[in-house]
């Protein structure tokens, strides 16, 4: 296991691209440009192995893979960052230039800047890796049968209908095929067939919502309530200035998740159960419908899992 030095004194910043990585040392302001290949940026950290340093890189759909797993190979602490969070910390100095070596400049005086309540990024397990790309892959294919159904409506011509008709054949071959293999996935993995089952066990969860859920969230089961409920989208947030007080909405979160749980929710609502039971009440109590959806936090004694909080991430 990698172990840290107690207090960061240099900071690297790595703007990354398919093609190359642009380094920034934060200690000499000195950049580089190495190519995106695991030999080269060897070569290039090798100097910083054993060093109290961190490496700052933003998440870009995959390409950071290779820059992360050589600096965890030199045992170079690493944060991954949230471009987003990146892009509103550079705004907040006003400033407008970009370019590569500007960017890893940038990275470099974040990770300096808060490097004491940075996370430290750690390798995926394969497994939970695997799932999320095969939930990954499903949630595109399902949208794009969506799209084809939509173009199916009004095809405006025979020909398009019929390659529309065929293209949606083959989407759901493909959809189909996926379903198998995570569910195999999760049956082959006792981790993930245990958080599973537990899943199963709130109404209103089923065998699409459970994938999600693991792939999504491996987080459930580790945080509170207020965390689960603030990483999947329904947590209510204040919006009051002065003596102006709006009513709280919901927010942020991942967005593959509040869509898939206010179904399930809707779903549950209109059985005997708990959820049902918390809905109905906070109907009684002239709670519009929606806000009732999301309010329903409750699970009776029964219907909680035994080993812990992962259905905690219903609505709460």
């Amino acid at each position: 296991m990698m172990t840290e030095p107690a207090e960061i004194q240099s900071v690297l910043g790595l703007d990354v691209s398919r093609n190359n990585v642009t380094l920034c040392d934060g200690h000499s302001r000195h950049t580089q440009t190495i190519a995106n290949i695991a030999d080269a940026l060897r070569t290039a950290l090798q100097p910083y192995q054993g060093t109290a340093t961190l490496a700052v890189c933003e998440a870009t759909g995959g390409h950071e893979d290779t820059p992360l797993g050589v600096l965890l190979e030199l045992a170079i602490a690493a944060h991954r960052a949230d471009p987003a969070k990146v892009k509103a910390y550079i705004k907040s100095f006003g400033k407008r230039a970009k370019n590569d070596p500007i960017d890893a400049c940038w990275l470099s005086r974040y990770g300096r800047d808060r490097a004491a309540t940075l996370s430290r990024w750690q390798p995926v397990d394969p497994t939970q890796q695997k799932l999320e790309l095969l939930v990954a892959r499903r949630l595109d294919l399902v949208a794009m049968r969506v799209q084809e159904q939509n173009r199916l409506k009004a095809p405006r011509s025979r020909l398009i209908a019929d390659n529309i008709r065929a293209h949606l054949s083959e989407l759901e071959r493909h959809i189909e095929a996926l379903n198998a293999e995570i569910d195999t996935l999760i049956g082959e993995s006792r981790d993930l067939a245990l958080r599973a089952e537990q899943l199963r066990s709130v109404p209103g969860i089923g065998p699409v919502l459970v994938p999600l859920l693991l792939a999504v969230m491996p987080e459930l089961g580790t945080l509170n309530r207020r965390q689960v409920a603030s990483l999947a989208g329904v947590a209510p947030h204040p919006k009051d200035s002065g003596k102006a007080s709006w009513h709280r909405s919901t927010t942020g979160g991942w967005r593959q998740i509040r869509p898939a749980l206010f179904i399930a929710a809707l779903a549950a609502c209109r059985g005997n159960n708990g959820l049902a039971t918390a809905y109905k009440a906070l109907l009684k109590a002239s709670k519009p419908k929606r806000v009732a959806l999301t309010a329903m936090r409750k699970i009776s004694p029964s219907q909680t899992p035994a080993s812990g909080t992962p259905c905690d991430s219903k609505m709460k």
